[in-house]
Parts: structure tokens; C-alpha cells; sequence
């Protein structure tokens, strides 16, 4: 992605006050099982039809007794995105859908709001018979993740927030804005564009069978959704309702995160109040890609492992 700004949170490396509430938990190392076939993950989707009628692909993988964890992809992403951390985290039910417009889900031409998308997760969990899940959410799904806990506190346990913000995450004229709204179909994966946005194109390395099948992710999302969801997301603090969110809060970050750097963690900080929060110094947007085990560790520590 553009280019990285590396930030941190400590007051003795950072020169500034720390943050009280942002207390780090330390992950809890556990065996982990075989990585996952990158080749063989479409096949492991099913579909469900919700209330609404859309019809939704996921993977339901993990124990089948464990505890929900609902896992939320980015934006142009699918449930792929949170297949490096499957392994670490098997000991949980893991629900990873893709979302509407995303990876095999149906793509209706509207609407690709946070409501929205926060709307079909709850009629996933519906159609599923889970009352109540943990969630966590990489970009775009982090912001779906804290639509969710607003607006339906009673469903979602804890959330976990990967590469986020309080902030709006896009602005009319920036970079994203101007790149998606110039976008021609079918979409040349030359560009500069896409060359950025590849999921190889991060601050150390990423598993290069899982970077060239998410990048083929990437070139099927049709040009609606696309522009759908930026348009829904600009402009607009994802963390406007952050108060009604109950659920205890992990916040995630990378420190060299191009989209997002420090001023939005410190911003997703102050919004949720006694939260935990830990940055990657020098990994990126996409750091659950880079480092995965890591990542998993963490959220299986706050989980309660």
C-alpha cells in the first residue's frame, strides 16, 4: 500500500503521555494445527439464505462446540482473509463469512452501508441458532464489528478491532475515494492501484499462495460494490455510536499502516474507554496477514484462553 508511517504507543519510546485505558494483553502460546490449503478454501463455503433473502457464503470451521467467534473480513476481502489464522484459533467455532458483495455472496446492487452489513451478520448468527458471539473485524469488518455491538449489544461477548479507526475512513478526494471512483472494468491488475492494494504489498512478508489467491478475490468484486461501500464510508466517524457498545474492546494495530496510522488508534482508543490496545510497530494494514500466529495469540489471550 502507499507510503508507511510508523507510530507507537509507549510513552518511553514515543516521547507522550501514555494511554491509561490501553492496557496490552500478552498472548498465550498454543500448538497449532495444519496451516490451511489456500487452493482448497472455496470449497469449504457453504450458503445460507438470511431473513432478508440474501444469500450468504461462510466457512464454519474450527471446534464445533466452541465458543462463536464471528470473524469479519475487509474491504474487496473475503472469508479467506482469516484463513493464516485458523490454525491458532481452532479451539473456537470459527464463522467467517463473506460478506454481501464479497468473495461467493450474493452482490445486490444496494446497499453496502455499515447498517447494513451489521444487519447481516445478525441474520447470520439468526440463521446459525447463536445467540451470542465474539467478533472480531479486520478494516471494513472492524467497522461492521462495532455497527454490530451498537446495535445489537445482546448478541456479541467481546469484539477484537484489526486495523481501524474512530474516524471516517474515507473523505471525499483522497487517496481511496479518487482510486475506486477511477477505476475501469475489467480491472487491470497492473495498475498502480492494484499494485498497491495487492496483498503482497505489505512492510515484511505474506504467504505468497495466500497473496495470489486473495488478489483473485480482489478482481472479482464487481464495480458496485466498489464504489458502494466507499461511498457509504465517507465521511462518516465509524465510531459515532462507540457508547452503546458494551462488550469489552481489543484494539489491533499496524505501525506502519498507510491508511490508518497513529492518529486513528488513538482516536479508536479514547472512543472505547478501558479498552485494551497493542500496535505492531513495524508491520502494516494487513498485519494478521503478515504475522498470523501472532495475531491469533492475541486474540485468543483476550478471548480468555
Amino acid at each position: 500500500m502507499r507510503a508507511h508511517v510508523a507510530f507507537c504507543l509507549v510513552a518511553s519510546l514515543c516521547g507522550t503521555p501514555a494511554v491509561a485505558s490501553a492496557a496490552w494483553v500478552e498472548p498465550i502460546a498454543k500448538p497449532a494445527i495444519a496451516a490451511v490449503d489456500q487452493a482448497g478454501w472455496n470449497a469449504q463455503k457453504r450458503r445460507v439464505k438470511l431473513s432478508s433473502g440474501l444469500e450468504l457464503a461462510y466457512v464454519d470451521l474450527g471446534d464445533p462446540k466452541g465458543r462463536p467467534l464471528l470473524l469479519l473480513h475487509g474491504f474487496t476481502d473475503s472469508s479467506r482473509s482469516w484463513s493464516l489464522l485458523v490454525p491458532d484459533l481452532h479451539r473456537y467455532r470459527l464463522i467467517i463469512p463473506d460478506q454481501r458483495g464479497h468473495g461467493a455472496s450474493d452482490a445486490p446492487d444496494c446497499c453496502y452501508d455499515l447498517t447494513q452489513l451489521a444487519d447481516d451478520a445478525r441474520q447470520l448468527l439468526d440463521a446459525l441458532q447463536i445467540d451470542r458471539a465474539a467478533v472480531a473485524g479486520h478494516s471494513m469488518g472492524s467497522m461492521v464489528t462495532m455497527a454490530l455491538a451498537a446495535d445489537h449489544p445482546e448478541r456479541v461477548e467481546r469484539i477484537v478491532l484489526l486495523g481501524s479507526t474512530a474516524m471516517a475512513p474515507v473523505k471525499r478526494g483522497d487517496w481511496l475515494w479518487t482510486s475506486v471512483q477511477g477505476l475501469t472494468w475489467p480491472l487491470d491488475p497492473d495498475s498502480a492501484f492494484l499494485r498497491e492494494w495487492h496483498p503482497a504489498n505489505q512492510p515484511t512478508a505474506v504467504d505468497p499462495a495466500f497473496a495470489d489467491a486473495a488478489m483473485k478475490d480482489i478482481l472479482s468484486v464487481k464495480p458496485h460494490v466498489w464504489r458502494g461501500v466507499v461511498r457509504a464510508l465517507a465521511e462518516q466517524p465509524v465510531a459515532r455510536h462507540a457508547s452503546d457498545v458494551r462488550a469489552p474492546v481489543l484494539i489491533l494495530s499496524g505501525g506502519k499502516d498507510p491508511l490508518f496510522p497513529a492518529e486513528h488508534h488513538l482516536a479508536l482508543v479514547k472512543a472505547f474507554p478501558g479498552s485494551s490496545a497493542h500496535v505492531y510497530p513495524g508491520l502494516g494494514h494487513n498485519f494478521l496477514w503478515e504475522h498470523p500466529a501472532e495475531v491469533a495469540q492475541a486474540i485468543a489471550a483476550f478471548m480468555g484462553e
